[in-house]
C-alpha cells in the first residue's frame, strides 16, 4: 500500500513538473533574449552607430578624425601636428596597419550596407540617401590612403554567394561609382521631407541639409581628380633647387562636372555657410570628444613648427587656437607687465627621446583638450578653397579671389575668431586659464598681410588657396595628407628630411602600407592590385622612386624628395 502510494506521488509530481515546464517555455524564446542584444534593430540606430564609429570611433583602427589615424600617424605626417615623445611613427615608422584598413569594412561599411536594405524595405528614400553619402565618404577615406582597394565585392562576404576574398577595385573605377552613388543621393533627396530620424548625429535628421553634403562632397572627389596645372619651384635645404611639372588631371572631365553642378544651385545645392557644416558634436560625459579623451591624461602630441611658423608669418589669430603658448612663456606673463606670450612648435620626426616640454607648445585647448569640442566632417571654408582652385584653373580669377578670402573668413568664425573680436590665448590640460593678454582679430588686415593677400603669380595664387586650405583643415589629418600629396604644398613639407626618417632619402610616403592580413588572407588579389599599381617591393610600397609610377591614380604630379635635415 505504501509503495502505491508513493508510486502516485512520484506521478503526480511528475506531471507537475512537465505542466510547469510547459508553462515557463510557452515564451522561452522572447524571455531568453537579452535586451542589449536584440535581433532586430532599426535602420536608423545601425545608422547612429556608423556615424559615431567611422568618424569619432576611438580604437587603433575606428574614426577618421578620432583615433590613431589622425592623431598619431596622419595629422603629424601632414605637419599640422607632431609627436613630441613615442617619435616612432612621426618618423614614417611602418606599422601593422590591419586595423586602419579592415575596421571600416567589418564595422561602418557593414553597417551601413544593413541600412541601405533595411531603409529601403521601409521605403525611408531619404536614410537610403544619407547612408549612401556616409557611405562614399568611408570609401573615399579607403581608395585615398591606399589607391586601389576592394569595393564591388567588399561587402558580399555574408551573402550565399559571396566571397570572403574580394578582388581589388581600382581607384579610377571607385571614383567613378562614388560620384554616381552621390548623384543618386542628391536626387532622392530631392525635395524630401520626411525626416531621417532623431538617431542621425551629424544633421538631426535634415534631408536638406544631406543634400548639400552630398553634393559638396562631391566637389571634394572632383576637385581632387581634376589636376594639378602649376610648377612650383622648391628652395631645398642645402642650397639646391628643384622644379616640379604640372600634375594632369586625373579625370578629364572633373572640372566640367565641377562647373555644372556650381552653375545650378537649385539642382544641386552646397553649404552655403558654417551653418551646413557635416561635424560631429559630443555633449560630454560620457560621451566625449575623442581626442580629448586620448590627450587629456597623457602629453604625446604638440604643434608642429612647420605650422607655428606658417601661421606666425600672417599673424594668423588661429595660431591662439590651434596651440597654447609655451609653459615656461606662460609663468613669465602672469609676472611681467607686457606681453610675454610666445609659441613654439617641435618639428616633425625628430631623433631625439622626447621634446623639452617647458619650451614648446602643446594642442590647442579648443581642439585637444576640451571635451565638447566637434569633429569636422566636411566644412564650408574647404568647399570655398576648392571653388577658388576651380575658378583658377579655368582663369576666372575674381571668381577666384573671392572664393579664396571668404574660405579664410569661415575658416576663423568656425574657430570661434568673429571679425573686430578678441582671442585670448589659454592652456591647462584640466582647465582653462585666461591671459590677460588679447589680440584683435581683423579679417581686413589679414587679408592685406603680404603672404595671404591676393597677388602675384598664377603659381603664387593656387600655393596660397593650398596652403590655406591645409591650415583651414587642423585636426582633419586624413584630409590633409591627401591634399599635400596631391598639390605639393606646403612647400617646406618637400624641401627638408626628417632627422629621423625611417626611410632615409625618400620624402613623404605616397600611401600607408596595406595591411598584413591581406597579405595573409587575401593574398592573391593583393599582389594583384599591387601589381597593377606598380608598387615598389622595397620599403613596404610606401614610396615611388620612379617618377609617379606607383602613386595614387589623382597624385600625378612628382613632389621633391629632400637629402638634408634642417634642424632648430
Amino acid at each position: 500500500m505504501k509503495d502505491l502510494i508513493k508510486l502516485k506521488i512520484i506521478i503526480l509530481g511528475l506531471f507537475s513538473i512537465v505542466a510547469l515546464l510547459s508553462s515557463c517555455t510557452k515564451d522561452f524564446e522572447s524571455m531568453n533574449q537579452n535586451p542589449n542584444y536584440p535581433s532586430t534593430v532599426a535602420a536608423i540606430d545601425i545608422f547612429t552607430n556608423a556615424e559615431q564609429s567611422s568618424i569619432g570611433g576611438i580604437s587603433r583602427g575606428g574614426g577618421q578624425l578620432g583615433g590613431w589615424i589622425q592623431h598619431t600617424y596622419l595629422g603629424p605626417w601632414s605637419q599640422q601636428w607632431c609627436k613630441v615623445q613615442y617619435i616612432d611613427e612621426d618618423r614614417y615608422m611602418p606599422r601593422d596597419m590591419s586595423p586602419y584598413f579592415q575596421d571600416p569594412y567589418t564595422n561602418e561599411l557593414k553597417n551601413l550596407s544593413i541600412v541601405i536594405t533595411k531603409a529601403a524595405s521601409e521605403k525611408n528614400e531619404s536614410l537610403v540617401a544619407a547612408a549612401k553619402v556616409m557611405r562614399a565618404w568611408v570609401f573615399m577615406f579607403l581608395t585615398d590612403i591606399w589607391g586601389d582597394v576592394p569595393y564591388t565585392d567588399a561587402l558580399k562576404g555574408l551573402e550565399a554567394t559571396g566571397t570572403l576574398t574580394p578582388k581589388y577595385d581600382t581607384q579610377a573605377s571607385i571614383y567613378a561609382d562614388l560620384l554616381v552613388q552621390l548623384e543618386e543621393a542628391n536626387v532622392a533627396l530631392t525635395g524630401a521631407t520626411n525626416n531621417l530620424g532623431s538617431g542621425d548625429l551629424l544633421y538631426g535628421g535634415d534631408p536638406t541639409l544631406w543634400r548639400k553634403f552630398a553634393n559638396s562632397l562631391k566637389l571634394r572627389l572632383l576637385n581632387r581628380a581634376a589636376g594639378t596645372p602649376w610648377s612650383f619651384t622648391y628652395n631645398m635645404v642645402g642650397g639646391t633647387q628643384v622644379t616640379t611639372t604640372p600634375g594632369a588631371a586625373a579625370l578629364a572631365t572633373a572640372d566640367a562636372q565641377i562647373g555644372a553642378i556650381l552653375a545650378d544651385p537649385s539642382k544641386y545645392p552646397i553649404f552655403e555657410s558654417n551653418e551646413d557644416n557635416a561635424q560631429l558634436s559630443f555633449p560630454g560625459l560620457p560621451y566625449r570628444n575623442p581626442i580629448f579623451n586620448t590627450l587629456y591624461t597623457r602629453t604625446d602630441q604638440g604643434i608642429s613648427e612647420t605650422l607655428v611658423d606658417w601661421l606666425k608669418a600672417r599673424t594668423d589669430p588661429r595660431l591662439h587656437i590651434y596651440a597654447q603658448p609655451t609653459p615656461n612663456s606662460v609663468a613669465a606673463d602672469i609676472i611681467l607687465p607686457y606681453d610675454s606670450l610666445q609659441y613654439v612648435g617641435f618639428q616633425n620626426g625628430r631623433g631625439i627621446t622626447s621634446a623639452s616640454f617647458p619650451a614648446i607648445s602643446l594642442l590647442g585647448t579648443q581642439i585637444a583638450y576640451t571635451e565638447k569640442a566637434p569633429l569636422y566632417v566636411l566644412c564650408y571654408d574647404e568647399q570655398e578653397f576648392t571653388i577658388a582652385e576651380y575658378n583658377k584653373r579655368i582663369g576666372n580669377d575674381a571668381a577666384a579671389k573671392n572664393a579664396y578670402e571668404n574660405g579664410i573668413t569661415s575658416s576663423m568664425e568656425r574657430r570661434g575668431l568673429n571679425d573686430a573680436g578678441i582671442v585670448y590665448p589659454s592652456w591647462g590640460k584640466t582647465t582653462i586659464t585666461v591671459s590677460k593678454t588679447g589680440y584683435p582679430v581683423d579679417y581686413a588686415a589679414y587679408l592685406a598681410e603680404p603672404n595671404v593677400a591676393w597677388g602675384g603669380t598664377d603659381v603664387q595664387k593656387f600655393q596660397k588657396i593650398c596652403e590655406q586650405r591645409w591650415a583651414a583643415m587642423y585636426g582633419e589629418g586624413v584630409q590633409a595628407y591627401s591634399e599635400i600629396r596631391r598639390t605639393g604644398f606646403p612647400e617646406r613639407i618637400f624641401e627638408y628630411e626628417l632627422q629621423k626618417a625611417y626611410y632615409p632619402n625618400l620624402g613623404l610616403p605616397i600611401r600607408l602600407q596595406y595591411a598584413l592580413s591581406e597579405n595573409t588572407n587575401n593574398t592573391n588579389n593583393l599582389a594583384e592590385a599591387k601589381l597593377s599599381q606598380n608598387i615598389e617591393l622595397t620599403n613596404e610600397g610606401m614610396f615611388s622612386t620612379v617618377g609617379i609610377s606607383s602613386q595614387v591614380w589623382w597624385n600625378t604630379r612628382k613632389n621633391p624628395i629632400p637629402t638634408v635635415t634642417d634642424v632648430h
